[in-house]
């Protein structure tokens, strides 16, 4: 596991958690962005894939739940796929 937060006016106003998966793709579990900042997310997705994993081919960016808003911005990045999911009940 690995961490990568940006400080501004002294504070933490993002902060993501990833770790590799395998050789060629990491996988972000956590992202967290204060809305306060146009912007911020891009800038944090960016950067903490540029200084962790700039070797990784695959950055799996997880689940959208369901959050149209979410999954809007998961899907500006242009992802190469996505993986259906599906639930099972007993």
């Amino acid at each position: 596991m690995t961490g990568g937060a940006i400080i501004t006016e002294g504070r933490i106003a993002a902060f993501s958690v990833g770790e590799r998966l395998n050789a060629d793709t990491a996988v972000v579990h956590i992202e967290i962005v204060s809305p306060r900042y146009e912007g911020l997310a891009q800038l944090m997705n960016r950067e903490f894939v540029r200084h962790e994993w700039a070797d990784c081919l695959f950055i799996n960016r997880e689940q959208d739940l369901g959050v149209p808003g979410l999954r809007k911005a998961k899907l500006s990045y242009h992802p190469h796929h996505m993986v259906e999911k599906y639930h099972i009940w007993g």
